[in-house]
């Protein structure tokens, strides 16, 4: 997705709260709900396509109609700093 923006907050050495917008038109031409699952999806693949290591868990999504955006919020953990291999994620840790 093209029109994402990202905001990372440090919570902790290794611990960062992660936000992604994306405008509703990109986010629907993806995903046909605004879910758990989705957000889960959406999160794995802005990760892997930044090659980005970190473990997620606690998503939280919203569709927010009035600013046409969807953000979707997660916790990212580098603690140990271990490589993780996204093949072999099959859903949320």
């Amino acid at each position: 997705m093209d029109n994402m923006k990202e905001m990372r907050n440090k919570v902790q050495d290794g611990k960062y709260d992660l936000t992604l917008e994306v405008a509703e038109s990109a986010y629907f031409n993806t995903y046909d709900d605004v879910d758990t699952k989705s957000g889960e999806d959406l999160v794995r693949n802005y990760l892997r396509s930044n090659s980005d290591d970190a473990c997620f868990n606690d998503i939280k999504i919203n569709y927010n109609k009035n600013r046409h955006t969807v953000r979707v919020t997660a916790e990212l953990n580098y603690s140990g700093n271990e490589h993780k291999d996204y093949s072999n994620r099959g859903r949320l840790m």
